[in-house]
Parts: structure tokens; sequence; C-alpha cells
């Protein structure tokens, strides 16, 4: 007879869902309204609505959640959540308008700033800690106030004021991606093609949770590597993250050194031609 089919995971923390998390709402709420404003400028400005479509893509990409609270083993306490999507495993209202900004809104920002501003790797790792400080400043309150836990085997690795430092590279990774792809490629999104847009935050952000998180999803679901085997999974997935916003910003540079050369040659050839 065959055992049965199961996979191993710590028991979460036995918690309860805040009530004040109203406030958590409101703010979030209240962050992704001005930046969907600010999308809102651009369109009238530029006439491409690809802010807020964005921000659209951001919000779909919630559905990835559960799959990440799954493998990286985040709990949002049961009693009492005020649930927004229930798929895999229940969600609350807050991460909604969270999705919105961290993966629709950031990687619009990104790229505007990529096209208006010049390029270079060392303005490239200032915008990243930027996005690494909206990071914090999203998940450090609302952990003090037990919206939601990270839990382990044993201690949950790299932790500083609740937070594993390593989900820096796992969030961080996907809406970059999402920016570096529409700079380096615009020319794919035509034609019937642009609809799929909206579908590119979902995408970049489950292929960089999952390729940057496995070392430390894995160790973390594994009571018996111990707390030095936690470390490991949790460096090794700091390093991916490390090589592939590396990776990110060279295409990134080498688009642009390829455009302005190809502007270049446009003006040598206008003026000879001039001449």
């Amino acid at each position: 007879m065959n055992a049965p089919t199961h996979f191993n995971f710590p028991t979460p923390p036995d918690t309860v869902f805040p009530a004040h998390h109203v406030w958590a709402d409101s703010v979030i709420w209240a962050v992704a309204i001005v930046l969907a404003g600010r999308c809102a400028l651009d369109w009238r400005r530029t006439g491409s609505p690809l802010g807020l479509v964005l921000m659209a893509g951001g919000g779909i990409a919630y559905f990835n959640e559960p799959v990440d609270d799954v493998l990286g083993l985040v709990h949002h306490p049961r009693p009492g959540l005020n649930i927004v999507l229930d798929t895999i495993g229940p969600l609350p209202m807050w991460g909604l308008p969270t999705y919105i900004i961290f993966f629709g809104a950031i990687p619009y920002l990104l790229l505007r700033a990529i096209q208006d501003r010049g390029f270079n790797l060392r303005t490239y790792w200032i915008g990243l800690f930027a996005t690494f400080a909206a990071d914090l400043a999203i998940e450090l309150p609302l952990l003090q106030t037990d919206l939601y836990q990270y839990y382990s085997y044993g201690e949950t690795p790299m932790t500083i004021a609740r937070f594993p430092v390593y989900w820096l590279f796992i969030n961080t990774t996907g809406p970059v991606l999402c920016a570096a792809v529409l700079y380096a490629v615009p020319s794919y999104f035509t034609g019937w093609r642009r609809g799929l847009l909206v579908l590119l935050p979902v995408l970049a952000d489950a292929s960089c949770s999952i390729a940057v998180g496995l070392p430390v999803y894995t160790v973390l679901h594994t009571e018996s590597v111990g707390g030095v085997g936690r470390w490991f999974g949790a460096l090794l997935t700091c390093f991916i993250g490390l090589v592939l916003l590396d990776a990110f910003g060279r295409w990134i540079l080498h688009t642009r050194e390829r455009l302005v050369g190809r502007e270049a040659d446009t003006a040598t050839v206008a003026a000879d031609s001039g001449a």
C-alpha cells in the first residue's frame, strides 16, 4: 500500500487578524490612488495608458501571493481575516493595493526614470536601493502589527524586525524585470500583443519569485537542515537575486547604448545628406 502523499510544513503561528487592519487598508489604498492619479496624468500628457495598465496587472498578480505564501511560509491569521481573494489560500484586503503599487506602479516609475534620465549602472543600483526602501516601508510597519508573519522550522534566517532580508530579492526582481522588458523590447507589445501588457507584471513576479526564492523555500520546508542550512539557503537566494538584478541592469545599459548609437548614426547620415 502506497504511503499518502504529503508536503512538509512547520506549524504556523497561532494568531488572530488584528482589528486595526482598516488603517493599513486605508493608507495603502490612498497611496495606490495617488499613484494611479500620476499614471492618469501621464496618459493625458503622453497618450499612453501604460501606467494604469501595469497597475491593473499588479492587481492581477495578487493571484501569485498564495503560491508565495505556501512556498515562502508566510502566514495570514485566519480568525478575523478580511478576505479579498481565496484560491489556494485566503488573502487580506491590504495585500491587493500593495501588489498594485509594488508590481504595477513601481515598474512603470522605473521605466519612466530609465527613459527620461541618463542611465548607468551606478544610478541603476541607487534606484534599486530605493526599491528596497519602498519594500521595507510597506513591510516593516505591517509586520509589527501582526497583520502577517514569516515562519519556518526553527528560527527564520536573516530576520531583522520580523522581516527576512532575503525577501527583498524575491520581491524586487519581478518589478525590475518588468521594467527591463518594456525598455528593451517595446516593439513586441504592438498590434494584438498590446493586450498582453496587463499580464507582464504577473509573469515577471511569478517567474522571479520562483527562480530567486527556490533555495530558501527548499530549506524552510526541510526540518533536518537546521539553522546553518537555512542560512545557506537564504544566502543563496540573495546571491541569485543579485546576479539577476545585475543582469537586468546590464541588459538595460546595453539596450540604451545600442539606441544611442543608432540615433548618432541617424544624425550623421542626416548631416551628410544635408551637406
